[in-house]
């Protein structure tokens, strides 16, 4: 029955089927056109063997219009003791009598007919050049960073992301005022990353290459892999932490940024939740945030506690030198509290920069400083820190990396 089925695609037309199960059009091209369902995107294209289509995540796995039968019949629920393959025979049946459904005779075809590896992410890009300008001024002659950006049609600046199969599955385009990943690019499946050196001495994590770019024309390091995520999450951190493991590096050295410094920290514990084994949750309000993380070893939580503590006494101390008395209340809504439940720990953290901060140095001091380093700019974020050095004479002292490492 299932040789059947595969053997009867190629009279499907895909197109029309997306369109009769309910996916929008975004986008039709002479070679490909862009279907959107929930956020993912689906690229059908035509080829020796008939139509075929891709999941924008994962160009290189080709699917038929078997395949998403399958996936919308998966949804229905069948009638009686009905299984899978009985609700994909019937809806396949039904289909191939829908003369809508199907490819006439006199079809002519509407795509230009393309090889079974197509990847249509591949014709958005363009070779980048020298312009003498700006932070991409000389992108074209950078060794970490050839292949690693290109054009697009607008001129702006596209680094290509990767999935776990080392495909490109999308960008994350500079448009000027952000990074953002670009069209239908499956940013959530994949992350960004420099050319990799024979010796690697260091993995570096940024918010976004722009970031990473700007690092790396501050402090020129030679063995070293930039990295940025598409997205947090837990198929990005999976991916990240498996090419740690593969490249072989004790650590990695960790520099989420964004507009203010409030942004980076964020990034930071949001990046802690998905790291596995790490226990850690994190969950928010409009005023404060709570966080549960297992104890650990019984000395790591002494010092996170006594840090906590201290920065408790030294804002009450603060507060004193403008009041003469303690408003304990207001104290309590900004102070960092902890309490421990048996083997977990729970930490209610007010929105503010310096308890962020603290609760972020803590945390990786005491329980990840094994696996990861934390850097930080003195401003925002890497590039305007570029943009200041730049500005500067040349004759400074030279920059150390050690000065930028998180610090109470």
């Amino acid at each position: 029955m299932m040789n059947k089925w595969l053997v009867e695609d190629y009279r499907i037309h895909l197109p029309k089927l997306f369109e009769h199960l309910g996916f929008q059009s975004i986008r039709t091209e002479k070679t490909h056109r862009i279907f959107e369902n929930a956020g993912l995107y689906y690229i059908v294209i035509y080829t020796e063997e008939g139509f075929l289509y891709y999941k924008a995540q994962r160009p290189k796995e080709k699917l038929s219009a078997t395949d998403l039968i399958t996936e919308h019949v998966s949804k229905i629920e069948g009638v009686q003791k009905e299984m899978l393959w009985d609700k994909v025979a019937a809806y396949h049946t039904k289909v191939l009598e829908t003369d809508a459904l199907t490819i006439s005779r006199d079809w002519k075809g509407e795509f230009k007919k393309v090889p079974k590896d197509f990847n249509h992410f591949d014709s958005y890009r363009l070779p980048i050049q020298n312009n003498g300008e700006g932070l991409y001024g000389d992108a074209a002659d950078l060794p970490s960073f050839t292949g690693r950006m290109f054009l697009n049609e607008k001129g702006e600046i596209l680094f290509p992301l990767f999935n776990m199969q080392n495909t490109v599955c999308g960008y994350f385009v500079d448009a000027g005022k952000n990074v953002a990943p670009y069209r239908e690019s499956a940013a959530k499946h994949a992350l960004w990353y420099s050319n990799i050196p024979k010796k690697i001495d260091g993995l570096f994590l940024f918010k976004n290459p722009k970031e990473a770019l700007a690092f790396h024309k501050k402090f020129q390091l030679k063995n070293v892999v930039y990295m940025a995520l598409g997205e947090i999450n837990s198929q990005t951190t999976d991916i990240l932490f498996q090419i740690r493991q593969t490249v072989k590096v004790d650590k990695i050295m960790l520099s989420f940024t964004g507009e203010k410094k409030i942004e980076g920290y964020l990034r930071d514990l949001h990046f802690i939740t998905f790291i596995k084994d790490s226990g850690f949750k994190l969950s928010l309000t409009d005023r404060d945030m709570v966080l549960r993380f297992p104890i650990g070893d019984k000395k790591a939580f002494s010092r996170f506690y006594d840090h906590t503590k201290r920065y408790n006494k030294e804002l009450a101390q603060s507060f004193l030198r403008y009041n003469n008395i303690l408003d304990q209340h207001r104290l309590n809504r900004y102070g960092i509290s902890v309490s421990k439940n048996e083997e977990s720990i729970k930490v209610r953290l007010p929105l503010e920069t310096n308890a962020i901060k603290l609760l972020v140095w803590s945390y990786y001091k005491n329980y990840l400083n094994k696996a990861i380093d934390i850097l930080k700019p003195k401003s925002g974020n890497w590039y305007s820190e570029w943009e200041t050095m730049e500005h500067r004479s040349k004759s400074g002292k030279e920059v150390q990396l050690k000065e930028y490492r998180i610090a109470l």
